[in-house]
């Protein structure tokens, strides 16, 4: 190198003495104008451009420099970010290179996390057997940080891409032969997880922490497999710890806030959704779950703001195509729906030989698409051929929304119906279900809105597509409620698992206000005959028309029932023989008996759900169920239950255990919350 820095003067020398054709937008670059720099690119420079600048490009010239914020801009609107310099003395190095050799940590860490080439190596002709790579620029100049940071992302890189397509068992085998790889064990964890054995991946994990402490994807893994467990407490644990390890770990942040979304924790999981958009702020995901827990608590305008973010995110201006490299020109594979491209006669197959009067001979698709993209309304004009023929084409770019940000506006159409602005949400599920029709979020929206608009039967049409989401459940059986059909509303009501309506979430509480609202005519008529047939002495008659009356009431009506129904068992002791289950009540219990015994408490919590449907007057079901949500660590129901089983048999001999059991579980609760 010592040949490089003689050289080095005498090249600068000559430069001044002969000249050198410079671009504005290099030297806008080389000023750190990034204003500049943007608004050059906004006018349609090619970002890549290394005609002139002595072979050097601007992000080439800002890796050098170390000018991190440049470089990360240049490298958001398509920079190649493996680019090469053909300047004689820096023959052939790529952005990493430059900012390795020059000592840029913060630069050579953002290049390493977008994926630069660690393995390309210079080549330089005027130099004898000067051929290196990144890590070796660094440690030649003595940054040995530089130089590990490099080499320990070369490890991990290989060591990613020999695992990739591991299975379990042979991942078993690996760290048989290799019982000190951190990374063998935490990928052990993983695919355990993958096939949902959570105790052997809490296993895995842990081992790798004791191989290696500070790796923050050994304590994600340990998190999200006790999350998966819903051990919410120890799963905060270990994210946290993860994150603490890792604040760019932008993984620990999303499992974080899934288990305080399922915790009905909306605001710790809001705040922690925002250090994940700080982690990986190109990513529209994490601004699509801050929407989504915002929207929770009635934030509806902070979720408005989160989800406008990531559909801007997921928003590019351009002419609407996708195209390949055939030969040594792009080709035209597919053409937007009524985007400027189609408006402009483009067709699949058109090979694009020129753009804004330069040929496309030998481009790569970054640099195609770089000038493909500009500002909103600005024309391009692309010459084409097709069947031998050349055709000039003027296109109007436009802003086009990916089909991926389906969900996203299908969020955002929610978020106004929830603001009640019904046309605007009808607008936006629209245009949801037309990007893309498989999205649940898109059928949810418009399903809602069709629902909203009195088209119950496409209403219907669409949500019940969505499998498991109880906002869908509420609105199916909402809109079959209002057509009439209250049998078909019940039964989809009761299908709704008790634990996945919570109380905190402000717009499904909402939706189920609007659902018990056409139940209670139906409940009034039921609480009516009951008091005819107590009045008469049918108390029989009367328990069952109290128990149709509950399975529709709200929660004020609910607990009013009750007490009428326990009061009247209370003072006929004869009506206790009279009300014994029925047998349909007795088999769904005696189930749930035997799938207890098998240790399958998640069956036997939904059959004996079945039987208190059946007999809610029966005080041993809810007893029963109490255990079994208890063992689910369903705290809130088990508690629940225990509380009516001690309304119906305040003076049952386990009295006293049941009050303790409570107790107890809301100690776990507390101690799940912290």
């Amino acid at each position: 190198m010592k040949k490089i820095f003689w050289l080095f003067p005498l090249f600068t020398i000559l430069i001044v003495l002969g000249g050198c054709v410079t671009t504005p937008l290099y030297d806008a670059t080389i000023r750190g104008d990034i204003k500049e720099v943007t608004a050059i690119l906004d006018s349609g420079a090619d970002i890549n451009d290394q005609s002139s600048n002595m072979g050097w490009n601007p992000l080439l010239a800002a890796a050098s420099a170390g000018n991190t914020e440049m470089v990360k801009m240049l490298l958001d609107r398509g920079a190649n970010i493996n680019s090469r310099t053909n300047f004689a003395y820096f023959r052939n190095w790529t952005p990493l290179m430059h900012a390795a050799y020059n000592g840029h940590a913060s630069t050579v860490k953002l290049l390493l996390e977008r994926g630069a080439d660690i393995k390309i190596k210079s080549n330089d002709n005027l130099i004898e057997s000067y051929n290196k790579n990144a890590s070796q620029l660094a440690e030649e100049r003595g940054q040995t940080l530089i130089a590990r940071m490099i080499r320990e992302a070369q490890e991990e890189y290989n060591y990613s891409a020999r695992q990739k397509e591991r299975t379990l068992p042979a991942q078993k085998q690996y760290i048989t032969d290799n019982p000190s790889d951190y990374r063998g064990f935490v990928r052990l964890s993983y695919l355990y997880r993958e096939a949902q054995q959570y105790d052997d991946a809490i296993v895995a994990a842990k081992r790798a922490i004791e191989l290696k402490s500070d790796n923050s994807n050994a304590y994600n893994s340990l998190g999200a497999a006790y999350a998966m467990k819903k051990q919410y407490g120890e799963a905060i644990k270990a994210l946290q710890k993860a994150i603490d390890v890792d604040p760019k770990n932008e993984t620990p942040y999303r499992w974080m806030g899934g288990v305080l979304m399922d915790k009905g924790a909306y605001n710790e999981a809001a705040a922690f959704y925002k250090k994940g958009i700080g982690a990986a702020p190109s990513k529209p995901d994490f601004r699509i779950s801050l929407a989504r827990a915002y929207d929770r608590i009635g934030r509806y305008d902070d979720a408005l703001a989160a989800v406008n973010g990531a559909i801007e995110l997921q928003t590019i201006t351009g002419v609407g195509i996708s195209f390949s490299s055939e030969g040594n020109y792009p080709v035209v594979k597919g053409v937007m729906n009524s985007g400027p491209a189609q408006k402009a006669d483009i067709q699949p197959g058109d090979k694009i030989i020129e753009i804004d009067g330069k040929s496309t001979e030998g481009w790569n698709s970054e640099k195609v698409s770089q000038r493909i993209k500009g500002t909103d309304g600005t024309q391009i004009i692309l010459v084409v051929a097709r069947s031998d023929n050349k055709i000039k084409k003027n296109v109007a770019r436009e802003k086009i929304v990916d089909s991926k940000a389906a969900e996203s506006i299908g969020i955002r159409s929610l978020i106004y119906r929830h603001k009640g602005n019904l046309a605007k949400a009808f607008s936006d599920a629209e245009m949801a279900l037309t990007l893309d029709l498989s999205v649940d979020y898109a059928r949810l929206s418009l399903g809602a809105s069709y629902l909203d608009r009195g088209q119950y039967d496409e209403s219907i049409k669409l949500l019940s597509q969505i499998k498991d989401d109880p906002t869908a459940r509420l609105l199916e059986a909402t809109a079959y409620a209002k057509q009439g059909k209250m049998k078909e509303a019940v039964n989809i009501y009761f299908s709704i698992p008790e634990e996945a309506i919570s109380p905190k979430n402000i717009p499904l509480m909402s939706d189920r206000t609007v659902l018990l609202q056409t139940f209670k005519p139906i409940v009034k008529e039921h609480r009516d005959k009951a008091r005819s047939f107590e009045s008469k002495g049918q108390y029989k008659e009367a328990l069952s028309e109290l128990s149709e009356a509950l399975k529709t009431a709200d929660d004020t009506e609910t607990q009013a029932i009750q007490e009428t129904t326990f009061s009247m068992l209370r003072r006929n002791p004869l009506l206790a023989k009279l009300s014994e289950m029925p047998e349909d009540a007795k088999k769904y219990a005696l189930r749930s008996e035997v799938l207890v015994k098998e240790g399958n408490f998640e069956q036997a919590a939904t059959e004996i759900k079945k039987a208190i449907q059946i007999a809610p007057y029966a005080a041993q079901l809810y007893y029963n169920s109490a255990l079994y949500n208890a063992e689910l660590k369903k705290y809130p129901e088990a508690i629940r239950h225990m509380k009516i089983y001690l309304k119906a048999a305040p003076d049952a001999p386990n009295a006293r255990g049941a009050k303790n059991e409570i107790i107890k579980w809301e100690f776990m609760m507390e101690r799940g919350n912290k």
